[in-house]
């Protein structure tokens, strides 16, 4: 399916949406949610007024977005999965950023066969927490580590304190908590089957069915507010730091491990499907979601 209008210059997307047209669009408190605060001004440039909304976690994100209070947003495929297969209409329109986390700890603490015995702090729910979840039963020794459920913002002081002895979080907090000596890294959290999918552009089913072009006019601000934080990390960075008051060298570091892009070509579509059985196998959703409805990438510009 080719998104002719996605790739629309704006007095086209202007002409077709209403203009007195308004979506609200939800993010979290995290470097990998960035392109949330470049939409205004690509949005702005067709006349669409756009209201980005923060969450305190990607699970009530996606709450949100289902029961229609905010209509798309930046948001954990996995969280999307659980949601969309307990029925709530909600779809996957992009790719968002890959990648974005790691485990940090105690610098006694090797590698993962040293948490034995140890609590690691995990966002319950998240990406992080799946892959967490699949590595240590891999390993054998998910009876062994104890899990301290915690949003990622609130991750480094507990990890200062000595009340955790590991934490695995979205940066830039594993970063910050490295940077300020508390830390150091002991596993990427990439050698999963799924890799580094993690956070995808989402919207409500039944926003995006009766608001076609409307939808594909944030999806295509997605794409261009994506675009300019490839070609231009400096501009996340900034943002970044000014976002969650944070020295620019510490953001500047965790910016290396997150991948924005909107691409769904490749192996995307499969692995997010391979997260869907992960996430059955660990119990963290009760039910698949329709793929043919969830994964709707028709709005995404083809080159």
């Amino acid at each position: 399916m080719v998104a002719a209008a996605g790739m629309a210059a704006p007095y086209v997307l202007r002409s077709a949406v209403a203009q007195d047209a308004a979506v609200k669009v939800g993010t979290v408190l995290a470097g990998t949610t960035m392109a949330a605060q470049l939409l205004p001004k690509y949005l702005g440039q067709v006349g669409i007024k756009v209201e980005v909304v923060a969450f305190t976690n990607l699970t009530q994100l996606m709450q949100a977005i289902a029961s229609d209070n905010i209509q798309m947003g930046y948001g954990g495929i996995n969280a999307a999965i659980a949601i969309a297969g307990r029925g709530m209409p909600i779809s996957l329109l992009a790719n968002a950023c890959e990648g974005g986390w790691r485990l940090v700890g105690k610098t006694d603490i090797k590698d993962l066969a040293g948490l034995k015995g140890k609590k690691v702090a995990v966002q319950a729910g998240n990406m992080c927490h799946v892959a967490l979840g699949w590595k240590l039963n891999e390993l054998g020794i998910s009876k062994d580590v104890e899990l301290v459920f915690m949003s990622n913002n609130d991750m480094p002081t507990p990890m200062q304190q000595g009340q955790v002895d590991a934490i695995f979080g979205i940066e830039p907090y594993p970063s910050f908590t490295v940077a300020n000596g508390w830390a150091h890294e002991i596993w990427p959290g990439y050698d999963t089957p799924v890799g580094k999918v993690n956070l995808g552009f989402v919207g409500s089913s039944t926003f995006v069915e009766k608001n076609k072009m409307l939808a594909q006019a944030v999806v295509r601000a997605h794409e261009q507010a994506t675009a300019e934080l490839k070609a231009d990390k400096t501009v996340a960075i900034d943002f970044t730091a000014k976002f969650l008051n944070m020295k620019r060298e510490i953001v500047a570091t965790a910016m290396e491990n997150m991948f924005f892009t909107t691409d769904v070509a490749g192996d995307f579509v499969s692995k997010v499907k391979i997260l869907g059985d992960m996430m059955i196998s660990a119990k963290f959703a009760q039910k698949l979601p329709d793929w043919n409805t969830f994964i709707d990438t028709s709005l995404v510009s083809r080159t």
